[in-house]
C-alpha cells in the first residue's frame, strides 16, 4: 500500500490516502460520516476494505483497482469471505481493474472467480460456465473462452515490456569448491 501510495504522488502527482484503522477512527471523531468518501485516492487493505464493507459500497466510485487479485480469485467459494464481501460491496462500480503478477494455476475456475469480480454476467453462474468450457473439444473451448475474454483480459508477458521495464540480467554461475 504504502508502495502504491508513493508511486502515485511521485511518478503521476496524484493525492493519495493511505486508510488504515488508526487515522479512520481519527477521522470518524472528525466529524467524517464516511472516510472513504474523499476527494483523493483512497488505498486500503482487502482485509481493511472487508471490515469496512458497508461504507465503501456507499460510494459511487468511478474505478477501483484491486492488485493482487489472485488473492480474490476464489470469490465463487462460499469459504471466502474477503472476496465475497469486497464483490458484494464494489457490485455498483462500474470500472474495474484487476492487477496480478501471478499467474492463475489450480483450475479454469480462478479465471472465473476473478472475471465474476469484474462483471457476473460474462460467464454466468457457476454451472452454466462449466456447462460451456468444460466440454471435451478442448481446442474449440479454450478458442470461445479466448474470445469471450478478449474485450477486457489483457496479459502482458515479461518478454513484451523491456523497452519499458529494465529487467537487471542474471547470469548464473557455478562454482565447485
Amino acid at each position: 500500500r504504502k508502495q502504491w501510495h508513493q508511486e502515485l504522488q511521485d511518478k503521476f502527482g496524484l493525492s493519495c490516502q493511505l486508510l488504515e484503522s488508526k487515522n479512520y477512527n481519527v477521522l470518524k471523531k472528525d466529524g467524517i460520516r464516511n472516510p472513504f468518501d474523499r476527494d483523493n485516492i483512497v488505498i486500503c487493505s482487502y482485509q481493511f476494505a472487508k471490515s469496512k464493507a458497508k461504507d465503501i459500497k456507499a460510494i459511487g466510485w468511478h474505478l477501483v483497482v484491486l492488485d493482487e487479485a489472485h488473492r480474490l480469485r476464489n470469490v465463487y467459494k462460499t469459504g471466502n469471505v474477503i472476496a465475497r464481501t469486497l464483490k458484494d460491496a464494489l457490485e455498483r462500480v462500474q470500472s474495474k481493474i484487476l492487477l496480478t503478477a501471478t499467474p492463475l494455476q489450480n483450475s479454469l475456475l480462478e479465471l472465473y472467480g476473478l472475471v465474476s469480480l469484474i462483471d457476473e454476467r460474462v460467464f454466468g453462474d457457476l454451472d452454466s460456465f462449466r456447462a460451456q468450457f468444460w466440454q471435451t473439444n478442448r481446442g474449440q473451448t479454450l478458442k470461445n473462452l479466448r474470445q469471450r475474454l478478449t474485450p477486457f483480459c489483457k496479459r502482458t508477458l515479461r518478454r513484451q515490456v523491456p523497452q519499458y521495464v529494465p529487467y537487471t540480467k542474471r547470469i548464473p554461475l557455478l562454482e565447485e569448491f
